[in-house]
């Protein structure tokens, strides 16, 4: 997939995003968006480092379950997580970047579920996770 940052489905996650300060705090990057998916990027820092040297895990969990929310989102409803399953198959180390791609397996009636694939720099894949989101009924 291209980067796509003239969607409107690109645009509104955008918006999401920047109204996240706990997003825009670790520096997390939009990169891709469509009708349940969602690709963004999070860059080593020291402050996002563990004693190993290596981002710290909460900080990948972190971005996978944001951008997983926002691929849930795609689809017009507000989302929360229910549920998480993270494996930590290597460590995030030696890359400029930690990418995420979350992807809508199952959108139902009011839950979804989204898997996320955290790569490096490589496209090695470092941790995979499956997150379950409860669609809200937002009065407006």
């Amino acid at each position: 997939m291209k980067h796509n940052h003239e969607s409107a489905q690109f645009e509104e996650l955008q918006k999401i995003l920047m109204r996240n300060p706990f997003a825009v705090g670790i520096g997390m990057e939009l990169l891709e968006a469509a009708q349940g998916y969602a690709r963004a990027r999070l860059r080593l820092q020291p402050q996002l480092l563990n004693i190993y040297g290596g981002m710290h895990g909460g900080c990948a969990f972190s971005l996978a379950d944001t951008l997983a929310g926002m691929a849930a989102a795609t689809y017009g409803n507000h989302v929360t997580t229910l549920d998480a399953s993270f494996n930590y198959m290597r460590p995030v180390i030696e890359t400029q970047y930690l990418y995420c791609e979350a992807r809508v397996l199952k959108k139902g009636a009011a839950i979804s579920v989204v898997r996320t694939e955290l790569t490096d720099d490589n496209g090695k894949l470092l941790i995979d996770g499956s997150f379950t989101y409860y669609h809200l009924q937002i009065k407006k």
